[in-house]
């Protein structure tokens, strides 16, 4: 029987899995979710990821995009291939262009030299401080380094560069689909102000800010099917 739920398509973000909704119970029962899961071992690039999400999107016939952080660009990017397709975006602490160019610099350059094993528990609690704000409990810590501890460096290393190399700004007026913006201000990895940008040059964008960090979908305060119930 065809599921009769309004179809929401998740794109993740650096980490490719789509694993990370374990927070966000209400879009697991009243949505019809498809949660993307990017290439680890080969190289891929925004068009071809935007082809993995909008797939789901031609065999329903259009529906929401949620994507955060480096999914936004992947949204994005189905957005301005498939207009017809995208009733509705969802973007969470996310960029056209990012705007930290002395941290992603760096970081592109070293990706290629990135080893094909994941990074080592050791390194959690450090990257913990930029991820998660304090309030984040301990046990959604532990599932979210659980579920993304397979995916290897050189991953997030391709990535890097893909994200240095990305400027969508000249064509953010073309995106007309309702869009809610969460810009979380105690991001630190993704600056609020590329948020608040993002928001002003989508024609039909919404900006929310609640107090969140850089992982906001499992913060104990963002329920996503309310605010999307709530902001139409």
């Amino acid at each position: 029987m065809a599921d009769s739920r309004p179809l929401l398509v998740y794109a993740p973000g650096l980490d490719g899995t789509g694993r990370l909704l374990f927070r966000q119970r209400r879009l697991h029962d009243e949505y019809d979710l498809r949660c993307i899961a990017y290439p680890q071992n080969r190289s891929h690039s925004y068009a071809s990821l935007a082809e993995l999400v909008a797939a789901p999107l031609k065999e329903r016939g259009g529906g929401i995009v949620l994507a955060e952080s480096f999914g936004g660009a992947v949204a994005l990017t189905v957005a301005l291939k498939y207009p017809e397709l995208v009733r509705r975006l969802m973007l969470l602490n996310t960029f056209a262009w990012f705007p930290r160019r002395a941290y992603i610099e760096p970081l592109a350059m070293l990706g290629p030299y990135l080893p094909a094993k994941p990074s080592h528990p050791a390194s959690r609690r450090l990257r913990g401080v930029f991820f998660f704000s304090p309030d984040v409990l301990p046990e959604d810590r532990k599932q979210w380094w659980d579920l993304t501890a397979d995916v290897p460096m050189s991953a997030f290393g391709h990535r890097f560069g893909m994200i240095r190399d990305l400027d969508l700004r000249p064509r953010l007026h073309e995106v007309k689909a309702p869009t809610l913006v969460l810009a979380a201000p105690d991001d630190r990895v993704v600056a609020a102000d590329a948020g608040v940008s993002l928001a002003k040059q989508l024609p039909n964008a919404t900006l929310i800010q609640p107090r969140a960090g850089h992982a906001a979908m499992v913060h104990p305060r963002i329920d996503v099917a309310e605010l999307l119930a709530q902001y139409r």
